[in-house]
């Protein structure tokens, strides 16, 4: 009786380790899921922080935290979140297609933000954009060049001309006169006459081509990373 006993349980134990893995455990069954909702949340705040933060625009404070956080902390968060949850997972050989996946959602959440602010700022200077002629008060011939603007009646033009609007460091020197097209509420960068051609719509193909790699990307790279707990 007792031998009969021991073999209905380890038959019974067979069965049991026998069954598909994701009917395993709940939580492993919604996993797929919770990435995807954080991966599309993820991608969601980057586009909305971006676009909105010239296009309201928002307060200065939250204006000026919108494009670092879009570029480098949500791009930051899509691969640390899974790798500190998932970090105890055993996996028998590195899970380099998942790592793969993670850093091309990475590195895609950063071409979107910038993407998506130029978009915002052509939008921001479409609708309330006023053209001046400035006069240049300084130019900083640094990596990335930066003019200081100020309309004929003395009022400082915020933020700065930057290169690729038409400051060009060679070719621009105090005292020049430029006509620009700038955003009276300061949020959205001016351009000079020969760079204003404002398409913000023309954005929107690429914008929603990176957000769909994003979610796709990163979205199976945490499930994969997760499907190995199961296996």
């Amino acid at each position: 009786m007792t031998g009969d006993k021991d073999s209905h349980g380890l038959a019974a134990g067979a069965d049991r380790a026998a069954q598909p893995a994701e009917n395993a455990h709940p939580r492993l069954r919604t996993r797929p899921l919770q990435w995807l909702l954080f991966n599309s949340a993820s991608v969601a705040a980057s586009v909305s922080l971006t676009w909105l933060a010239p296009v309201i625009p928002l307060p200065g404070l939250l204006r000026g935290m919108a494009f670092p956080a879009s570029a480098l902390l949500i791009p930051l968060a899509l691969v640390l979140v899974p790798a500190l949850l998932l970090r105890r997972i055993p996996h028998k050989k590195p899970p380099r297609l998942a790592i793969v996946a993670l850093a091309v959602a990475l590195v895609a959440a950063v071409v979107l933000a910038v993407i998506t602010r130029q978009a915002g700022n052509e939008r921001a200077l479409q609708e309330r954009g006023r053209w001046a002629e400035a006069v240049v008060i300084d130019v900083e011939n640094r990596k990335t060049d930066k003019c200081t603007l100020r309309t004929r009646d003395g009022r400082k033009i915020s933020p700065q001309l930057s290169e690729g609007d038409g400051c060009e460091a060679d070719w621009v020197e105090p005292g020049d006169k430029l006509r620009v097209l700038y955003d009276p509420k300061g949020a959205a960068g001016p351009l000079e006459e020969a760079d204003a051609e404002l398409e913000p719509d023309s954005y929107r193909m690429a914008i929603g081509c990176l957000a769909a790699l994003i979610i796709a990307a990163g979205t199976w790279g945490c499930t994969r990373l997760n499907r190995r707990e199961i296996e």
